[in-house]
């Protein structure tokens, strides 16, 4: 899920929850985290929403289903306002406080006739900021203030005729304007109904808490400083020159050389940095051609990659390159060099290896000198993006190993760098 799928997963299933669970299981959470610290959230709320559901359910099991109060916070969400307040007034204290509040927020969403009898209305609220506003602002109002408004709606809609147009949208409209002000909004609400799925707050907090993968934080505290420092530099060959001066700039500050970070600072700053760094591996400068791995822009669904032609992944491929910076291009074509076959493409052990071999930072430093004339680099990167998506789109098999061996022949010419290493 990109950002906004997840903003709207987690809004419409923190509405069916009551106040005290949604702060316990999201305490974490903000629309403000990174994208990866929110998915990682998520991946951890949604089982706990589930389990808290079927409990709901249960609770719920032997009730006669003909009164609000039968039914779940799920179940509410899904009916139509129109079907909420007919029984409303048969059972008016049916409902908690924090329930009441919603309902009010949900009718204050129904605009027109249609919203007040679409059972979709509860899913489709949360995607304005308004009615995220409006349920926070009706949190804040003393308990006779609701019961006030809710007594309002309650006779002023078993008054009118809701299946009259005209007449239910003029009661609508007074009820919406009621609600509206008793929290400080003056009508016309036109203007706050003009953007879907923002983020919210729209103000990021003073303090957003750091979340990190819990099983990362445990592999790193069982670490020693060898391995600490091994895995800080598979991490750095999976970041662009901007995101490692970023990131490290404060342990430089500090500390003369990257072997000299100590064990403490590195166990803190891995989790993070992980962290940061979400689902992305050794592999995927050459598991963009195989599965739309992009290195410097948004990956490609790999059912979507797969689907596309030739052209248009290629066109991806090289808007990816133009994004690539001088470190990135260059890690590029030095791996694809220094990998001595085609499988060991995609042997992540085989590509962690060559981070220790003194020849790849040799190539690396060398690359980047002699391509720091943007025309050659971009002229070499875009010769072998294009042979590198021929070898996985239309190469046969047998012949992959092969053609692979003269795509390094060509780099390894493109770079002035002589025989090919591993070739004996």
């Amino acid at each position: 899920m990109e950002e906004a799928e997840l903003w709207w997963t987690v809004r419409v299933l923190r509405d069916c929850l009551p106040p005290a669970a949604q702060a316990e299981m999201l305490r974490d959470y903000s629309e403000h985290l990174e994208l990866h610290q929110m998915r990682q959230v998520v991946e951890h709320f949604v089982p706990r929403y589930t389990e808290h559901s079927l409990e709901a359910l249960e609770a719920k099991r032997f009730t006669p289903g003909t009164s609000l109060g039968d039914f779940t916070d799920e179940e509410l969400q899904g009916m139509s306002a129109a079907e909420k307040w007919g029984l409303f007034r048969h059972d008016p204290s049916a409902l908690q406080p924090y329930q009441v509040q919603r309902e009010l927020a949900r009718l204050f969403m129904c605009l027109i006739f249609d919203l007040f009898h679409d059972p979709a209305l509860g899913e489709a609220a949360v995607e304005f900021s308004a009615y995220l506003d409006l349920l926070e602002r009706l949190g804040g109002l003393p308990g006779e203030a609701i019961d006030a408004l809710k007594e309002r709606a309650i006779t002023t809609l078993r008054d009118v005729n809701i299946r009259d147009v005209p007449a239910l949208e003029e009661v609508l409209g007074a009820l919406r304007e009621a609600i509206g002000r008793s929290v400080g909004l003056a009508p016309p609400f036109d203007h706050l109904f003009g953007e879907r799925m923002e983020r919210w707050p729209r103000t990021a907090p003073a303090e957003v808490r750091e979340v990190v993968n819990p099983e990362i934080l445990a592999a790193v505290e069982g670490m020693n400083l060898a391995q600490l420092q091994a895995s800080l530099r598979v991490l750095l060959e999976l970041m662009s020159l901007e995101e490692q001066q970023r990131e490290l700039e404060p342990l430089r500050a500090t500390y003369p050389s990257l072997s000299d970070i100590p064990a403490e600072a590195l166990t803190a700053l891995l989790p993070r940095l992980s962290m940061r760094l979400g689902d992305r591996v050794i592999c995927d400068f050459a598991l963009r051609y195989r599965a739309g791995r992009l290195w410097a822009r948004a990956r490609v669904n790999p059912q979507t990659w797969k689907r596309l032609p030739f052209q248009d992944k290629f066109m991806l491929l090289e808007a990816d390159n133009e994004a690539m910076d001088l470190l990135q291009a260059s890690r590029h074509l030095s791996r694809l060099l220094l990998t001595e076959r085609y499988d060991l493409l995609f042997d992540p052990a085989y590509q962690v290896g060559l981070t220790t071999q003194p020849i790849y930072p040799r190539l690396l430093d060398s690359c980047m000198g002699t391509l720091r004339d943007s025309a050659r680099l971009e002229g070499l990167n875009r010769q072998v993006t294009r042979m590198m998506l021929e070898l996985e789109e239309l190469v046969p098999d047998g012949e992959r190993p092969h053609r692979f061996l003269e795509i390094r022949e060509i780099i390894g010419a493109g770079l002035k760098f002589g025989p090919i290493p591993g070739e004996g």
